[in-house]
């Protein structure tokens, strides 16, 4: 049983650590970890001594890490930084009074399960108990570390209350007239509520977005961390840069290849990031309770009418990753009014079977708006020549430009007024590697159905030089060439890619 583990304390974001070179298992480790925190009194005895470790009155050497009847273990220096999960590891968080398991949160300190229930939560959720092996840990569809889905609510993890809102910061939203609070996104935008063959194509784009942040262990685990969040301004450096990428990718010029042909910029961190001229993203937490939507909307709004002058229809999206809302601000000469979407579900469920939701559905939609801009920022993503083209018809400048590949139509573009036009209209489709892609299809093929990956993955119809293909995205084959696509995505000093492949 030579298995490594680690038995962490975590208090005042302090972690207290002590390796086991041997008997690592939640069978072993993992139970005498349980079995100590749920003796009476134990939550308060260790906030006690950890506290008065910290404080300086005791040593570490009194950290309580000690396993009795253990085989080799050290105790290791108190550090800020939370110890890999290379190892087996079982971590007492009495900052969130969670048990976590190899980093990734499953039971509430306040009820834990028995013996018997932990191994059943721990080992895969598919397996029978008998059946169960040591090394098969409960994962969710994504292949994260997980609590198993039958696992009862009262003895999951608990993730914090809405924070308190104050009434001065509703303040713009109840000045303000509100025109509606629960519109639907079709009435929004002034357009059917059924998606047009494009617009399909953009939302199976960003649903695989979604799942390729999501299938990331890094991101992954980013996003539970997300979760137990007790307000926005706990938000990390990278947490905030996931959730920008996540709310802001469905406005980038849709244009995606290695990083020699295409290269979005890396948006700064901001208050308030403005992804289009009329358009400004909120990153925030909470929005399922009505006051901290509220205030978000409000945050919105005053953005909106600080930024711009003009009259005109402005949009804000308050985004928390797991849910986003729509506001919809209508400035005037005299007056502002302003309507909004509920709160959306954004982001899927760890155990989800499919990868649809109605904000991603939403931000897909709104990005998919006419942007008269979208010319100049396709420019500056990517390498273009130029070249000298012949006075023609759009209606045949527009055929032409169904021909060419994305770098072509920079070139075409910077041609006249005329021409512009023509690769605008091109230009609106998403290019990924060199294809345009036309058309997703309702249903996923067979091929995409297993495992879960749909969730990540997805084919196009789509078309390169005048000739039909099918792209898919997120997902690597056996014998077949696949290229990287590079996202606008930084986070812990490297970069989401996608991998795109064709002709399969």
């Amino acid at each position: 049983m030579g298995t490594n583990g680690y038995y962490v304390v975590r208090y005042r974001n302090i972690y207290f650590k002590s390796h086991h070179g041997s008997d690592g298992y939640p069978e072993w480790l993992g139970l005498k970890v349980l079995q100590l925190i749920r003796q009476p009194n134990a939550i308060a005895t260790y906030r006690k001594v950890f506290g008065e470790i910290l404080d300086g009155l005791k040593s570490p050497s009194h950290s309580l890490l000690v396993i009795e009847n253990g085989d080799d273990f050290d105790l290791e220096p108190p550090s800020r930084k939370r110890p890999g999960t290379y190892y087996w590891n079982y971590e007492i968080d009495l900052d969130r009074n969670i048990f976590h398991v190899d980093g990734m949160p499953f039971f509430s300190l306040d009820c834990l399960p028995d013996d018997n229930a932990f191994i059943q939560y721990i080992t895969d959720d598919h397996m029978s108990e008998d059946e169960a092996a040591e090394d098969h840990i409960s994962e969710d569809h994504y292949g994260h570390t997980a609590c198993a889905l039958r696992c009862p609510p009262e003895h999951k993890y608990k993730t914090p209350p809405p924070p308190v809102v104050d009434n001065s910061d509703l303040v713009t939203y109840q000045s303000l007239m509100c025109t509606g609070s629960q519109v639907a996104l079709s009435d929004l935008l002034a357009k059917s509520d059924i998606l047009s063959e494009d617009e399909h194509v953009r939302v199976t784009l960003l649903e695989v977005m979604i799942g390729q942040c999501m299938v990331s262990s890094t991101i992954g685990k980013e996003i539970y961390e997300i979760e137990l969040l007790k307000d926005h301004n706990q938000i990390t450096d990278d947490q905030w840069s996931i959730a920008c990428f996540m709310a802001s990718v469905a406005f980038v010029p849709q244009m995606f290849d290695d990083i020699w042909r295409v290269c979005h910029p890396e948006p700064q961190r901001m208050e308030f990031t403005w992804v289009r001229e009329d358009t400004v993203v909120c990153i925030t937490t909470h929005l399922y309770d009505e006051r901290c939507l509220q205030a978000s909307v409000s945050r919105l709004i005053n953005a909106i009418v600080e930024q711009k002058d003009n009259p005109g229809h402005y949009f804000g999206i308050a985004f928390s990753v797991f849910h986003c809302a729509i506001v919809k601000v209508v400035k005037d000469a005299r007056t502002t009014t302003f309507n909004h979407t509920s709160a959306l579900q954004f982001l899927p469920s760890f155990f989800a079977h499919s990868p649809s939701t109605p904000g991603i559905t939403a931000l897909a939609r709104l990005g998919y708006r006419i942007d008269p801009a979208l010319f100049k920022r396709a420019v500056e993503v990517c390498h273009y020549a130029r070249t000298i083209c012949p006075t023609l018809p759009l209606e045949l400048w527009r055929e032409i430009a169904r021909y060419l590949r994305p770098f072509e139509l920079i070139a075409l573009g910077l041609v006249s007024r005329l021409c512009r036009e023509a690769a605008l209209m091109v230009l609106r489709y998403p290019h990924l590697c060199g294809y345009r892609l036309v058309a997703a299809p309702q249903e996923k093929p067979k091929y995409l159905r297993g495992i879960h990956l749909s969730l990540q993955a997805a084919s196009f119809s789509a078309v390169r030089a005048g000739n039909p293909t099918v792209v898919d995205v997120g997902v690597e084959f056996p014998n077949i060439r696949s290229k990287s696509m590079i996202t606008p995505l930084r986070f812990n000093g490297s970069s989401l890619y996608v991998a795109c492949s064709a002709d399969r």
